[in-house]
């Protein structure tokens, strides 16, 4: 999304052409991968925020149970997009925290309201930016449905993602790209996404607008 006859800093033409090298992945290959990038990514996530924030992560034991094969592209991947993550969450996670607060969570409606949400992330373009800011939502619903007494359902968070990127070609653009591989690559470009946070809370605001104010 533009504002104020700007260019949109989560816009995959801003991007630099580092994957222009990259062979293609499968879209098969990477809904196949998208648990295991996530797992890792949380593991990666809730590692930093304990390190950070003693005292006020809850103990959850489906994360702290989490155990990526170390060095494999997975958990390369969930590490790189923990480290481009922490600068966007740092910023911004309050957002996200207060989008779950003003839901009633069930097991039952998690799966929509997730989607409500991740749809209106990607309402204008599909790229790297919003991919992130996804999986950094689906970090803060695990721990929020864990603190509100829902256990189990890390896995099942995972499984959301996976649906959604299938459903919506969001896969199909990543196997594009490279593959989950090609986030390996934004270590270069990691500063844009930072600005671009600013789209995500004005979409936060929108999302809380349109769906959960009734």
């Amino acid at each position: 999304m533009a504002t104020g006859g700007e260019e949109d800093p989560f816009s995959s033409n801003n991007r630099e052409d580092n994957n222009s090298q990259n062979q293609p992945d499968s879209e098969e290959q990477v809904i196949e991968e998208t648990e295991s990038v996530f797992c890792s990514y949380v593991f990666h996530r809730y590692q930093q925020e304990s390190q950070t924030e003693e005292g006020e992560v809850p103990k959850d034991p489906e994360i702290l149970d989490l155990q990526p094969r170390l060095y494999s592209t997975p958990y390369r991947v969930g590490h790189q997009l923990a480290i481009i993550g922490d600068d966007i969450n740092r910023r911004y996670d309050h957002e996200f925290r207060r989008m779950l607060s003003q839901l009633a969570l069930t097991p039952q409606n998690a799966y929509i309201y997730f989607c409500k949400i991740a749809t209106s992330l990607f309402e204008s373009e599909i790229n790297w930016g919003r991919v992130i800011a996804l999986l950094g939502f689906g970090y803060r619903m695990a721990l929020h449905v864990f603190q509100q007494g829902i256990t189990g359902f890390l896995s099942q968070i995972g499984r959301f993602i996976a649906d959604f990127l299938l459903r919506n070609r969001i896969a199909q653009w990543i196997a594009q790209q490279g593959g989950w591989v090609a986030v390996l690559d934004l270590d270069n470009v990691y500063l844009k996404y930072m600005f671009a946070l600013f789209a995500v809370v004005f979409l936060g605001h929108i999302i809380l607008k349109r769906f959960f104010r009734s």
